[in-house]
């Protein structure tokens, strides 16, 4: 990548009825959670890169798919979304898959209630704190 090529993502909050989804990580030393989701292929419109990195993530499909924001920076553009989905067992396809049991690069996608998520580690990528903050407190 060109440094002076703005990187494209997608961030997606995928829901079930009173549960959704985070994905709990520990690496480097520290624990987050992150919201799923991953870059944007050349070619490909936003909408499908999220339906893509859920299914490669979480093997969900999604329904109910809005974009809730796009957030730039000199260096990203980040296009958060809110879903729902049916399905509830987790089926890691994508390249996380080698990170399900490395516990120093933890890669653990988890089933959460608005009651259950731990409010004391950071939630990554910065860009979707918002729409995640939003979601929390409706």
């Amino acid at each position: 990548m060109n440094q002076n090529e703005i990187r494209s993502r997608v961030n997606v909050l995928v829901s079930n009825g009173n549960k959704f989804v985070l994905i709990f990580r520990h690496k480097n030393g520290q624990d987050y959670y992150a919201i799923p989701g991953g870059g944007v292929e050349v070619g490909e419109s936003s909408e499908k890169a999220a339906l893509r990195e859920i299914q490669e993530e979480l093997g969900f499909s999604l329904e109910n798919v809005q974009k809730i924001s796009e957030v730039k920076s000199d260096s990203r553009h980040d296009y958060n979304f809110l879903a729902e989905t049916p399905d509830t067992n987790f089926i890691v396809t994508g390249p996380e898959k080698n990170h399900l049991n490395n516990p120093n690069d933890l890669f653990q996608p988890q089933w959460h209630t608005r009651a259950t998520f731990r409010r004391d580690i950071p939630i990554y990528p910065e860009s979707a704190r918002e729409m995640f903050a939003s979601f929390i407190n409706q």
